[in-house]
Formats: C-alpha cells, sequence, structure tokens
C-alpha cells in the first residue's frame, strides 16, 4: 500500500520587510530588508505524531543578536526548508552585510539547499505566492513592504513578527496541499494541519494573523474529516488491500 513520505522535520520560513531606499528597481530582492522572521516547524514525535514548534525573531535589539543569527539558531540544520527563492536572496544579503560570517544554518537554506518554493508546491511553477493562497483558500498575511515600515518599530516588533508568522504558515499549509496532490494521499494535508491546527489554538488570541487561519476552509476541511482520515488510516496501515481515502458517495466529499 502506498503511504506518503513525509520528512520527520520540515520548516517553513516567513519574512517581514521594510523598502531600502537607493536601489534599483531592475533588482526588487536587494531593495528589501528584513526586520522580522518566523521559522514554522512540523516535527515527528516518537509515538508518530506530529507537533509543531515556532520561532519569530525581530531586529528589535539594535547592534545585538542580528536577525539572520536568529534566523539561523531557529532553523534545523538539513531539514527540508519552504521559502523563495526572493527572500532566500534577500537573506543572505543581508547576512553578508552583517559581515558575522556564523550563520551556516542559514546559509544552506540561502544556497538552494533542500528548499521547496511554495510557488511549486504542486509541480508548476507560479509567480504569485499570495494569488495561489486565494485560489485555495488559505489566508496569507503577505503585505508591500511599505506596509510593514508603517507598523515596525523596534520598541514594539510584534505587528512585523506576526506578519512573518502568517506567511509561514501559509506556506507550510501550501505544502500539506502540493504534496498530498502529488502523491494522491491525505496524509500530508492532516497530517500538517490538525497538528498546526492544535497548535493555533492555543495561541491565536495574541497572534492576529492565526485568528483567520485557524478559520479558515483548509482547517474546517481537515477538523470535519479528520475522524474519515484516521479510519482509512488504520485500515491501511494494518494492511487492509481494500481501504480506500476516495469515498464520493452520498456526496462525503463534495464540500
Amino acid at each position: 500500500m502506498k503511504k506518503t513520505d513525509m520528512p520527520a522535520v520540515i520548516q517553513a520560513v516567513g519574512l517581514a520587510c521594510v523598502p531600502v531606499a537607493d536601489m534599483p528597481a531592475s533588482e526588487p530582492v536587494l531593495a528589501r530588508k528584513p526586520v522580522a522572521a518566523a521559522v514554522i516547524t512540523l516535527q515527528a514525535r516518537g509515538d508518530g505524531h506530529r507537533d509543531i514548534i515556532a520561532a519569530q525573531v525581530s531586529d528589535a535589539r539594535d547592534m545585538e543578536f542580528p536577525l539572520p543569527w536568529l534566523i539561523d539558531q531557529a532553523l534545523v540544520a538539513a531539514a527540508p526548508t519552504i521559502i523563495t527563492a526572493a527572500d532566500r536572496v534577500t537573506l543572505g544579503v543581508d547576512a553578508m552585510a552583517r559581515r558575522y560570517w556564523a550563520e551556516p544554518r542559514l546559509a544552506a537554506v540561502c544556497r538552494g539547499g533542500n528548499t521547496i518554493d511554495p510557488g511549486e508546491v504542486f509541480g508548476g511553477s507560479l509567480g504569485n505566492e499570495a494569488a495561489l493562497c486565494r485560489r485555495l483558500q488559505i489566508p496569507t498575511s503577505q503585505v508591500r513592504d511599505t506596509e510593514v515600515e508603517r507598523v515596525w518599530t523596534r520598541h514594539t516588533p510584534e505587528l512585523a513578527m506576526d506578519i512573518a508568522l502568517g506567511v509561514a504558515v501559509s506556506r507550510l499549509m501550501l505544502w500539506a496541499h502540493g504534496v498530498s496532490f502529488a502523491s494522491a494521499e491525505p496524509d500530508a494535508f492532516f497530517e500538517t494541519l490538525l497538528p498546526l491546527r492544535d497548535w493555533m489554538q492555543d495561541r491565536e488570541a495574541h497572534a492576529p494573523s492565526l485568528q483567520q487561519a485557524g478559520r479558515s476552509r483548509p482547517i474546517r476541511r481537515a477538523t470535519s474529516f479528520a475522524s474519515t482520515y484516521r479510519d482509512y488510516r488504520k485500515a491501511r496501515d494494518a494492511g487492509d488491500e481494500q481501504a480506500s481515502w476516495a469515498q464520493f458517495e452520498d456526496g462525503l466529499f463534495h464540500t
């Protein structure tokens, strides 16, 4: 019986950036500076279940704990990382501009090692990540850098950090959709969105970006069919060759 090959650990990175003046319009990735980031990590436990771990970091401390180093500390070495090519360049340039040379995990990500572009999760290549999220009814907190600049200060970094968190969450959800479609198996969708739902329920009161995500269509669908999925997994893992996920009778999946 085919099973989805989910990695033991996968992480998604979201950024909140402000504009950088005097950069050429032909190089948009150089015209932005990250001021906050979030790393969402989905990892398997010893019992086979999965947990969410999140790190939110910012440049709130001037001349101390630079943002690239903080991101480096939040990353799991060699784990698949969901991040756009543009964000990789932005982070790499920012790290080089700081000149600390102490971010090996971030450097590996910025080189493109074991990375997954959220615009290519289903096999195609899309340039508009936010539009893909809208099409799949996945909330995302992506906003213009000028909007981040309007709310960002080192004294109150929480809004920028929440923007970055919302981006990371939406990228993890995109990945789950793409893997489940490519494998024609529901595992990645449920094994990602159900732990994500449980994690968000405990934190959404303090993170506006999570409130919308926690009530989104994908999360509601994962919740509605959680017991159906568990029954399917139980039968399939027990070796039942007749176990089938796709059951369209009685309009079950026409929602």
